[in-house]
């Protein structure tokens, strides 16, 4: 642990590591791509962070000052949600796994690691399928339901989908999303943050969610389909019941997914760990990121060894 982990136990208390509200932007794959980018000064892996839609970079404030303390911390913004959100043309989450993959290569970032937030998971899982392991190796998701939808879900997104009836039912979900519970952090994102977004970005929301569930069922069939997975970390705090936590285990324990899939309930109380609770949700990361490390120990030793085995080779060739 680093000197500022010991004189900044809490460093989001601390004004000069909050993290500012400055943008970069670029133009990726023909759209302005906005963006932050923080602990620049960092070597290692960095973190990339995906934010679920119609909610923009500063959902990881809280979490962002943590993190930058040892990681370069790049936070990237779907289309049509940075400060311009003019209309844009219909995209889905490959889509924004592409722009954020694009983004990396013009800011020349090598292997990181990704935390997204609800449903930006199935973007962040588009981007291991694109990238594999030895780039990206290890994915942590915060509270994506993990179920078929439900009939509740499912009637939550058709009232997102109607003109009359979109605002009524997003803000009925934020309702049940905090559980009414007064937390600071998560009413000053409401209150502040949230902003700039009409029918159309909610709608679309609706639809590509719908859409990914259709096609893939779950999140953990989505997983299942991934060639190279890398270590993948669920932590959840809805729902809290015990079936829910028995889906997990049992995705886990199953075809030898105990080597790379891991879960953990947060004991919060609302769909946002990281905006409820960042310092627990960063000892996630912590733990994480010293497991892709010791993850990658193997692949590396057997290339080494199947080198000396080569060398060896061409040496007991040309004695012949």
């Amino acid at each position: 642990m680093s000197l500022l982990s010991w004189l900044l136990p809490n460093p989001a208390k601390f004004s000069k590591f909050q993290p500012d509200g400055y943008l970069y932007t670029k133009t990726i794959n023909g759209h302005q791509i906005s963006f932050t980018d923080f602990g620049y000064v960092h070597d290692g892996p960095a973190i990339i962070t995906f934010s679920g839609w119609a909610q923009d970079h500063r959902g990881w404030s809280d979490l962002t000052p943590y993190l930058m303390l040892h990681h370069r911390v790049i936070s990237v913004c779907f289309r049509g949600h940075g400060p311009n959100r003019d209309p844009v043309e219909d995209f889905g989450f490959a889509d924004h796994a592409r722009d954020v993959l694009a983004l990396l290569d013009t800011l020349g970032v090598d292997k990181f690691i990704c935390l997204s937030a609800s449903h930006g998971s199935w973007a962040a899982i588009e981007l291991a399928e694109m990238v594999g392991r030895e780039r990206m190796p290890a994915l942590l998701m915060l509270d994506l339901n993990m179920t078929p939808l439900s009939p509740q879900f499912t009637a939550a997104l058709a009232g997102m989908q109607d003109a009359q009836k979109w605002r009524a039912t997003i803000l009925a979900l934020f309702k049940s999303w905090g559980s009414g519970v007064p937390k600071i952090p998560i009413a000053a994102q409401g209150l502040k943050n949230m902003g700039g977004f009409g029918y159309e970005t909610w709608s679309r929301s609706a639809r590509t969610i719908q859409e990914a569930y259709g096609r893939w069922g779950t999140p953990f069939e989505r997983l299942k389909a991934l060639e190279d997975p890398p270590l993948v970390h669920h932590v959840y705090s809805q729902p809290d019941t015990a079936e829910y936590e028995i889906l997990h285990r049992d995705f886990m324990n199953e075809g030898g997914r105990k080597e790379w899939f891991s879960y953990k309930r947060s004991k919060g109380n609302t769909h946002v760990p990281h905006i409820e609770m960042p310092g627990k949700v960063d000892k996630e990361v912590k733990t994480l990121v010293a497991r892709a490390g010791k993850r990658a120990i193997p692949v590396a030793k057997a290339t080494v060894e199947k080198g000396v085995e080569s060398d060896a080779e061409k040496r007991s060739s040309g004695s012949k």
